[in-house]
Order: C-alpha cells, then sequence, then structure tokens
C-alpha cells in the first residue's frame, strides 16, 4: 500500500512517498490558480505515477496512510488571519493579556510596541477560587452563565488546572468553537494559560477549515493523520490551533530519528528567513513553554531554536561592523540577485563567492524566466568593499562567517545551555540554504561530522513520515514530592509516565520517566546543565502519561554505485578563489575531496578544502572535517563575530543565575543582571537585562580594583554599598577576575535583587529609611570566596546582624551568582582575541556617540519629585559633552538619594535609547561624556544617606528629565511602584508598570514598566499558591493616559487582599505632581495608593509602611504617560 507524507510550507508543498520499495517525491507550489488544495494535488500527482491514473475522489483504500505537516497555523497567527474571539475570563483580570508579564519587548525602545491581543471582546466572569490548606477555597460561586457571539470563546478561569467546574459552567451560543484554559493546557500560570486558550481559539477555526478543504478530496478520513507540535500523529478531528503551531517543522526533528545511530544528531534546518536549530539523542526534546510571534504557549513541542539568519536575511554595514538580520529580504522582491529590486542578502554573498552556482540554478528570477544576477550582486557589495579597503568577494565571505557565526550561537542555545557539548555531536543539516554553510557552522562548534540527508530538501516531510501517534496526558500538581502518590497516574490510560520535578523554590522543570532511580535521573540532569545541585526538596509540578501507537519505521530505499563527472567551477573560499568540482550526480561509496560543490536535488552541498565527503548507500551525504589554518578575517567582521561571542556568554551567565536562583525576585521576575569588564573594569559585554543595573556594575568592579590591588586566582568579591557601586542594598553584586601569570586579564560580574536583607522592614525597601543601615545589611566588599573556598560563616554573621529574614535563600542564590560567574570566566576563556575586542567594540560605541552629539545645542530641563525636591539638567559641549547636573537639591533626609552609579547608569541607558541604532551598550557609550554632580546633593549623598528609593524612584525620574531635555517623549510614570509585603518568615517584593509618554512617533504603550527596569511582574496564581495574600484585580487604569496629537499611556490598577496580618510597605513617586506632557500634550493622571478596611477607603500617600489585618485590602493605582502634541 502507499504511504504518503507531505510537508505544506507558505510556498513549496513537499511529498514524499514510498510504494513496494520505492521512493516518489513531488515539490509543487502551495498556492496555485490550477488547484484549490495543494496537500491532495500532491497525493493525485504520486497517484498518478505509481497507477498511471487519474483520481478525483481519493480512494483511502489504496495508502497505508496519508500523514500531513503543515505552517497554516503559524502563518494565521503571524498574518493576524485567525478566528474572531471572545475573552471570557475572572472579573478584574479583563486586560490581563493587555499587560502581559508587563514587560517591554524591547530593552532601548523609545516607542514600545507591545504584541496586540488576539481577541475583540472580554466577558468578565462572576467567580473567584484561591487554593486553600486543602484543595481550593470557592470565595465567589458561579452558576451557569450564558455567553452569546459569533467565531470563538475561550473560557479562562483563575486556578482552573485545578478547580475545573467553573470554566464548565460557561455555555456558549452561537460560537463556533469553545476553547476552556483548563482543557487546552492544564498549568499553573494564568498568563500562560490564558494566552495558550485564546491561541487555541484564534486559530482553531482556520485549522479546521483547512483540515475539511483537504479531506472532502478523499472518501473518508480514514488513515489520514496530521503531526502535531510535539512530533506525533492525530486524526484530523484532533488536530487544531494550540497543538499545530509547530506542526510544520516538527516533521523536521523527528526525521532525526531516521539517522540517528547512538551519536546525538544537531538538527540544522535553514530556509530563507531564518534557521531552526533542534538536538535528538534516542528520543525527541520537548518543551513546555514558548514564546511564537508575541503569544506565550503552553503547549508540549519539540524544542526549536530559531534564529533570523537565512537566505534572505539583509546585510548591513553599521558603525563599523558587519551585521546580518535580523530583518529579511523576503522571497519577493527577495536578495538583489533575484532581479527584482531587492537588498543585499546572505544568498548575494553565496552566489558572489561561489557557493551558489547561477548556471545550475532554474532560471525562474527577474520578470520570471532570468538566471540568478551575479553583477547586482556584486555591485551590492562595492561601497562597503571600497569602505574597508577590501574585496568584494572578501567582503562577501565575511558576511558569511557572521551568519555562521549567528546560526552557531542557536545551536549553542540547545547544546551549551542544556549542558551538553556541540563537538560530540553529528551536525544534521537540511533546508534549501543549509548545506551552503554546514561546514562553516560546524567548524566554529568544532564538530567533525556532518550528515546531509539524501533528500534534505524535503526533509520535514521525510521526518512526518518517520512519526508515531500519540497522545499525551498532562496534570498540574505542584506538590512535594513526598506527597506525590504514584495512584495520581490511574486516572489517564496506560502508557510512559513522566514527572516533571523541580527543587522547591525554583521554576526550572526537567522531564524523568517515571521509575526506579528517577529521583537520581533527575539530579543527574540538572547538574549537568547547572554544574552543582541544590540541598531544597524535590517538587512534582506536573505528571504526564504518553499513550503511543508504535509502528515499524518505513525502510529507506538504496541508490546505485553510477555517478556522473564532475565539472568545475571557481569557489572563493579562504580569503582567496579555488578550483573547485562541482558533481550534479553522486553514487553509492564515492568519495569526494574539497573543495567542491554537490548539488542534490533541492539544496547545494560545499566542502571546504579540509573536507571530505562520502556518499552512503542511502545516498546520504556524510561529511568529515580535518583540521586546517584559521583564515584572517577582516577586523569588521572579526568584531561581529567577537560580540555575537561575548553575548552569548553574558546571555548564558543570566540563564544559569535565572534557573538555579531561588527568590522569587530572580526567578519569577528577572531581576538581575551579568556583563563581562576588562582588566581596567570597564563594561565591555552585557546580557538584555536590567538598565539600573548595567550601567553601575563597572564601577563596583573599579572599585573593588581601588580597594583590594592585587588578585589571586580562584577568588570571588561580594558588595551592595552604594560608595563602591552599588545601586541599593538588596541589590548583592558578585564580581570575580580572572587571573592569569598573576595578571587580571578580565571581570565578570553578576548583580541580583534579593528579597530580603534585614533593615527595619520585610523586604528590606522601608519607604522612610533616614539612614542606610536602616535598609539592610550592610556588605562592604570582601572576598566572599578565596583559594576556591565559599566564607559563608563571615556572611552569615553580617546577614544574621543585620537581621535579615530569608538567610538561606540569600546564600543559595549568592551561589548561583557565583556559578553564573564561573560560567562567564569559562566562556569568555574559549574566545581568542580577547584584549583586542574589548578596546575595539568600547572604541566602536564611543564614535557612535561622538557622531551623534557632533552638532550639540545645548539643552536644560528640570523636574520635580513628590516631595519638592528638584533634578535639573544643562546638556552642553566642552572637550566632552557635559551633563551637569548642577542646582539639583541638597541630600534628602529620605531616602530618594541616588548614588552617582545610579545616575550613570541612568545616562548611559538614556544615550542608548536615543541613538536608536543597535549599538552595543558598553563604557564607549559614556567616554565621551562627562557627568558632573553637585556633591551633597541626592545625586552624590553622602556614604551614610538612605538609597533605596532612590534606585526604584529618582533613577526613573533622571531619565524622564533627559528624554525631556532633548524633547524626545512626554515623562512615563516616572517610579516603579514598589509594593513589599512579608512577615518574620518571608519576604514579597514586585515593581508594577504604568503608562509610557508618549513620543513624536505614537501613543505610549500601557501597562508597561519604562526606562530603569524591565522586571516581570509575579503570575497571579504563582504568587496565591505561595503567599498569604490575593490579588482582587489587575486592570489597566483606562483614561490615565494624557491627551494630545499621540495619547500618553495607561497605567494599571492591582488590589491585593490579605489573608492574615503582615507588614506592607509601598515606595512609589507621580502622586503628587503629574507626568508632565509635552508639546502641548496634557498631563498623565497621578498614581494613588489606597488601603481599604471594614469598607472604608484610606489614601495612603506615596510613600507608607503599615501592619494590615486579615481581608485589608491594598489598592494600587499607578501614573499614566504624559501625552504629546496638541490634539
Amino acid at each position: 500500500m502507499v504511504r504518503i507524507a507531505i510537508d505544506r510550507g507558505g510556498t513549496f508543498t513537499d511529498v514524499y512517498a514510498l510504494y513496494e520499495g520505492k521512493v516518489y517525491v513531488e515539490k509543487l507550489l502551495s498556492q496555485s490558480p490550477h488547484y484549490e488544495d495543494a496537500n491532495s494535488e500532491g497525493v493525485r500527482r504520486i497517484l498518478k505515477k505509481i497507477f498511471d491514473k487519474e483520481f478525483d475522489l481519493i480512494p483511502n483504500e489504496l495508502f497505508a496512510w496519508v500523514r500531513l505537516g503543515t505552517t497554516v497555523a503559524t502563518n494565521a497567527l503571524l498574518e493576524r488571519k485567525g478566528a474572531k474571539v471572545t475573552l471570557a475570563i475572572t472579573e478584574g483580570f479583563g486586560d490581563l493579556l493587555r499587560i502581559g508579564d508587563q514587560r517591554r519587548p524591547e530593552l532601548f525602545a523609545l516607542h514600545i510596541q507591545k504584541p496586540k491581543p488576539l481577541y475583540e471582546r472580554v466577558v468578565e466572569l462572576p467567580e473567584r477560587v484561591i487554593p486553600g490548606q486543602r484543595g481550593f477555597e470557592v470565595l465567589k460561586s458561579m452558576e451557569k452563565v450564558k455567553i452569546e457571539g459569533e467565531g470563538s470563546l475561550a473560557v479562562v478561569c483563575l486556578h482552573s488546572y485545578g478547580f475545573l467546574e467553573h470554566e464548565r459552567r460557561v455555555e456558549a451560543k452561537g460560537f463556533g468553537y469553545v476553547a476552556r484554559s483548563s482543557e487546552v493546557m492544564s498549568v499553573v500560570g494564568a498568563l500562560a494559560r490564558a494566552q495558550s486558550a485564546v491561541v487555541d481559539a484564534y486559530l482553531t477555526p482556520v485549522v479546521k477549515s483547512y483540515v475539511e478543504k483537504i479531506v472532502k478530496n478523499f472518501q473518508s478520513e480514514k488513515n489520514i493523520f496530521f503531526i502535531k507540535s510535539d512530533g506525533t500523529l492525530c486524526s484530523p478531528k484532533e488536530f487544531r490551533g494550540i497543538n499545530s503551531l509547530l506542526s510544520g517543522p516538527a516533521g523536521g526533528v523527528v526525521a532525526l530519528k531516521s539517522l540517528y545511530e547512538g551519536k546525538p544528531l544537531i538538527g540544522f534546518d535553514m530556509g530563507g528567513t531564518s534557521t531552526d536549530v533542534s538536538r535528538y539523542d534516542g528520543e525527541l526534546e520537548l518543551r513546555y513553554s514558548a514564546t511564537i510571534e508575541g503569544q506565550e504557549i503552553a503547549y508540549p513541542m519539540v524544542d526549536i531554536h530559531t534564529v533570523a539568519a537565512g537566505g534572505g536575511s539583509r546585510l548591513f554595514f553599521k558603525n563599523g561592523m558587519f551585521v546580518v538580520g535580523p530583518e529579511s529580504s523576503g522571497s519577493d522582491p527577495g536578495p538583489l540577485c533575484y532581479g527584482r529590486g531587492g537588498y543585499l542578502s546572505v544568498s548575494d554573498a553565496n552566489l558572489v563567492t561561489g557557493r551558489l552556482q547561477a548556471g545550475f540554478m532554474p532560471k525562474i528570477f527577474g520578470k520570471g524566466n532570468e538566471p540568478l544576477d551575479m553583477e547586482v550582486a556584486r555591485r551590492g557589495f562595492e561601497p562597503i568593499a571600497k569602505e574597508v579597503g577590501r574585496s568584494i568577494e572578501e567582503v562577501a565571505e565575511a558576511f558569511l562567517e557572521v551568519a555562521n557565526e549567528q546560526m552557531a550561537n542557536a545551536v549553542k542555545e540547545i547544546t551549551i545551555k542544556k549542558g551538553f557539548d556541540p563537538k560530540e555531536h553529528v551536525l544534521c543539516c537540511f533546508g534549501g540554504a543549509g548545506g551552503q554553510h554546514a561546514v562553516g557552522v560546524a567548524r566554529r562548534l568544532g564538530i567533525e561530522e556532518i550528515i546531509i540527508h539524501r533528500h534534505s530538501g524535503i526533509l520535514s516531510a521525510v521526518g512526518i513520515a518517520h512519526a508515531k501517534r500519540s497522545q499525551s496526558y498532562i496534570k498540574a500538581l505542584d506538590m512535594p514530592l513526598e506527597e506525590f502518590d504514584e495512584r495520581l497516574f490511574e486516572e489517564f490510560p496506560e502508557g510512559k509516565r513522566s514527572l516533571l520535578l523541580r527543587y522547591e523554590g525554583t521554576n526550572t522543570a526537567i522531564e524523568v520517566e517515571y521509575g526506579l532511580g528517577f529521583e537520581e535521573e533527575f539530579r543527574r540532569r540538572y547538574k549537568r546543565r547547572f554544574g552543582f545541585l541544590l540541598q531544597t526538596r524535590l517538587v512534582v509540578q506536573s505528571l504526564k502519561v504518553e499513550v503511543s501507537e508504535e509502528e515499524v519505521a518505513p525502510k529507506r530505499q538504496k541508490i546505485g554505485s553510477v555517478h556522473s563527472r564532475p565539472t568545475s567551477a571557481k569557489l572563493f573560499m579562504d580569503g582567496k578563489w579555488q578550483d573547485a568540482k562541482v558533481y550534479k550526480e553522486v553514487g553509492a561509496g564515492q568519495r569526494i575531496e574539497g573543495p567542491a560543490i554537490i548539488l542534490q536535488e533541492a539544496s547545494t552541498i560545499v566542502l571546504d578544502s579540509a573536507s571530505e565527503a562520502f556518499v552512503n548507500e542511502y545516498g546520504d551525504v556524510r561529511i568529515r572535517l580535518f583540521s586546517k589554518e584559521r583564515q584572517t578575517v577582516i577586523p569588521a567582521a572579526k568584531l561581529s563575530l567577537l560580540a555575537n561571542r561575548f553575548s552569548f556568554v553574558a546571555t548564558k551567565m543570566g540563564d544559569i543565575l535565572q534557573k538555579a536562583a531561588i527568590s522569587t525576585n530572580i526567578k519569577e521576575r528577572y531581576d538581575f543582571s551579568c556583563a563581562i569588564f576588562d582588566a581596567k573594569g570597564r563594561l565591555v559585554t552585557n546580557a538584555p537585562h536590567i538598565p539600573v543595573h548595567l550601567g553601575s556594575m563597572s564601577s563596583v568592579v573599579q572599585a573593588v580594583i581601588e580597594k583590594f590591588g592585587t588578585f589571586e586566582p580562584n577568588e570571588s568579591f561580594i558588595t551592595n554599598v552604594p560608595y563602591e557601586g552599588g545601586s541599593h542594598l538588596p541589590d548583592i553584586t558578585i564580581v570575580t577576575p580572572y587571573v592569569e601569570d598573576g595578571e587580571v586579564r578580565f571581570w565578570v560580574a553578576s548583580r541580583g535583587h534579593h528579597a530580603d536583607i534585614g533593615g527595619a522592614v520585610p523586604g528590606s525597601m522601608p519607604p522612610f529609611s533616614m539612614r542606610l543601615d536602616e535598609e539592610g545589611a550592610r556588605i562592604e566588599a570582601f572576598r566572599i570566596v578565596q583559594d576556591g573556598v565559599f566564607d559563608e560563616e563571615r556572611l552569615r554573621e553580617i546577614l544574621q546582624r543585620a537581621g535579615a529574614r530569608r538567610i538561606e535563600d540569600n546564600i543559595s542564590d549568592i551561589r548561583a551568582q557565583l556559578a553564573a560567574n564561573q560560567e562567564g570566566i569559562a566562556g569568555v576563556l574559549e574566545i581568542e582575541e580577547r584584549e583586542w575586542f574589548f578596546e575595539e567594540i568600547i572604541a566602536v560605541s564611543r564614535k557612535r556617540v561622538e557622531e551623534f552629539f557632533e552638532n550639540l545645542t545645548a539643552k536644560e530641563a528640570v523636574d520635580y519629585l513628590d516631595n519638592g525636591a528638584a533634578i535639573r539638567l544643562r546638556v552642553y559641549k566642552e572637550e566632552k559633552v557635559i551633563f551637569d547636573f548642577s542646582g539639583s537639591s541638597y541630600e534628602l533626609l529620605s531616602n530618594q538619594n541616588t548614588p552617582p552609579s545610579v545616575v550613570r547608569s541612568a545616562v548611559l541607558y538614556a544615550v542608548r535609547v536615543m541613538i536608536e541604532d543597535d549599538i552595543p551598550l558598553n563604557e564607549g557609550l559614556l567616554e565621551p561624556i562627562e557627568i558632573r554632580l553637585p556633591k551633597a546633593s541626592l545625586l552624590s549623598p553622602s556614604k551614610e544617606a538612605a538609597v533605596v528609593g532612590g534606585n526604584v524612584t529618582t533613577s526613573q525620574r533622571i531619565v524622564d528629565v533627559i528624554f525631556k531635555a532633548f524633547e524626545i517623549a512626554a515623562a512615563s510614570q516616572g517610579c516603579m511602584n514598589n509594593v513589599i509585603i512579608g512577615d518574620e518568615s518571608f519576604g514579597y517584593y514586585e515593581t508594577i508598570a504604568g503608562g509610557a509618554g508618549a513620543t513624536p512617533m505614537g501613543d505610549g504603550a500601557s501597562g508597561v514598566h519604562t526606562h530603569m527596569t524591565n522586571t516581570k511582574i509575579t503570575d497571579v496564581e504563582v504568587a496565591e499558591r505561595r503567599y498569604p495574600f490575593m490579588i482582587e484585580r489587575f486592570a489597566l487604569r483606562q483614561g490615565s493616559g494624557g491627551e494630545g496629537k499621540f495619547l500618553g499611556g495607561d497605567g494599571v490598577e492591582r488590589v491585593y487582599r490579605f489573608l492574615k496580618p503582615l507588614e506592607v510597605s509601598v515606595l512609589s513617586e507621580r502622586r503628587s505632581l503629574a507626568p508632565y506632557g509635552l508639546r502641548g500634550g496634557s498631563d498623565g493622571k497621578r498614581g494613588e495608593n489606597l488601603l481599604c478596611r471594614d469598607g472604608r477607603y484610606y489614601n495612603l500617600g506615596g510613600k507608607v509602611s503599615l501592619r494590615v489585618q486579615r481581608n485589608d485590602r491594598l489598592i494600587i493605582k499607578t501614573p499614566g504617560g504624559g501625552g504629546w502634541g496638541r490634539s
């Protein structure tokens, strides 16, 4: 019987069929006026080849199966062509998806643009449930609710992962599809579950319509299957929006199974706009959440990492560096060589260097009947070649090196960040452009073996043929392992049993098969990934049962040994032209030495001079790489290569810290930063973390250098005081030097906000502190690690003396910071030419800032804190650009004093935002700038001055004042709205979003963090499971943004209800003075903090510390942004 697998992409549909030991392949356009559906058309063409017979209605008895993969759901999401959706959600949370996790997508964006929600209407449900001591407590019971409408309905009740009844009581009338969040994916986390339900509601009608269009061409649905995002098959009835998003790419990952021979594989799928990478070592690797097109999806899916580097990725020369992407030329107009007035792209570089041979490509370009245009491609490189003083070919090859580096970094994401060494893998390359880059990418990763499937151009279809039918059942538990009872599995059918385990206090769950030794297996995997183990107990996040139907994999067809005689071509590689042989047809057993080009059915494979290919019996090309001398790279390209590598190291440091930390602030809110510094302590590279940290950490490193002078291997330093570069005491910084031959070569540092370090109130952020000692433990720099030994005793003594309330958490988080630093040291040591890079990358940023301020005219602005204190700024030019804060108020007898290191961070951030170019954030940004601060002022306070509020309120106002001086944005909300809740057993801290100021480019964003912070808000369900309070309302504060030509963004309203007596502190600004508008725009609304007790409301002002009673409510209304221009 015939077996057919089909992968329908956006442009082409690939068909792979097997019949009586033979393979049949078909490639056709996904959309054509000559047929309604490419899938059924592909089936008909295959059946015509086999039986020489035309079929109108396709008889199902002819085939064992037809299996299909598709990008139709992804395309509908990308193009916003889904169904009309109504969202029914718990009362008080109608804006949950508009606020999201409150972070802005682009850290340095002046005009913030958040993803638009997929729903059109919201209905709030009169119900409320919270976790209780045993099970759930129903605070507001809901009887049956009828909702009328059209399109789809998404139903989301808080805590429905465990309490399903209220979602089931919603009756839908008129809707074509209903997605209940508890049925879409049972996970703890209201935001992820709600977004998943909305995505399912939005896409399922599109998917169902697509399925119906296919099935109607067959006699029945019998033996028709679709591949889901997790790489397994389902029936047409089971295929829907939430499980179809990675349907197409999943096939490529499953295809790795057909090539697996015991050595782990890396899947490398390079297309026109992006590259997907994956890993396979005997079983599919899954993840249970991902962000796709701005939507957080909670659903099992193959673990694919995507990077915006493909054949159509555009090439730029910016700020002295070679840049690849993320913009794409697309298929129309496409790269320059397409002859349609397109853009300089990766494909142009491949053509100019001979990796693409125009003579062997179809003549479908230009007006539709022309070859690739070499001359147009060459002209595109000419201006860059002249500027850098190199040949066109050298420049083109340098761009390819940068593209290869970016793709290699994508591979590191799914190997190194999980504790695997890419060198121990085989690179499995597929996709139309992959063969041209496979050797270059493999060399950057130290991989010595590459395999390219005979049908690499249609490998996703091949993978679909190897998929199995499976159904997974997942149940959220979130319980200690010792309370887990295996009888919980019994409510599901028999199948493979797994647990998702994590350490208590962390949010990194690892899936292990349930059975003998599963705890040891969890610890083994955890240690491989993070390098250490924790002492806390294990928590079962969820259980999973997978019910599968195993079947025999299709047998592969062998090829003959006949091959064609090679022709010759010129290939520009390793900085020079080389003679290369070109092979159009290869045979089994053939060996090919590089340099060479092998032309496959739908792809081109390029071998360099130190590689050899062997064709196996199935027609797969196996490539072995040998060592060769490293080529000299154009300095501008080398700078780009090294920038990518250092950025990856800093990002991995943050990944280690976030996943290994205990405190909610670090693991949930992402309130941390990591960076790399040169031997002098100058900031070189950072991950895109928290702006208020990044500019100040170099001050810490330089303070440690000045204080200690000499350094030894295997030591690290800890500090948090503002006069050593700290921001405020809860932010603890760990700095680690790398010492070689008695000299420091570079530094790494990590800073994390600790939930409590003692002081006057739980959470260590007292609203009315007047001295630094009231704000918690004062840790003046000392060696926290010396000769590799952790000085826990001294640290404990300091924390105990300050009355820290969760010392074990502090120590665990500091160990996580130390682990992040060690990861940073190890990563930097793998990079050559470090000192050259440090100087050059700083020079790049310095030059760009000098250019930006070249024609500066003097500017000035002033703004006032709610207490009347002035922040006064003049910006003018002398030898340097002067940011002169003279005239700012004296030091305050309160905590809104701001250390110079934080002022420095604010200036660094503001300058980076104003420049707009994607330039490196490093010390070079500040080298052309001098910051003048009046002594004994709120911006340069004494050692004993309280500063906890300066970091989280005044820092925001400094940025507003800079933007006001340059007239580029109205005032944003002007603070971080700090709320601290706790008692002697815990401290909880969060910051709350507000409105962004409008700009000349458009309205300000609503419900978003601005300027010096970008932390996540803790999910309502997570908070309510862990702490003795509930969130009654979290919504946008409609109309709080200022009026104008462009509106200021709205603030938010967050309402807490306390379930027992607790200490609460609020530290906020803009409660007296409103965020101003600019150019005639009106002010945004002031914020407001209220307490509701026994039905009476009390205005708490901007700063308060109080003891709340059970059932008291705290209402935080955050400020809106100012408007821009006259309406």
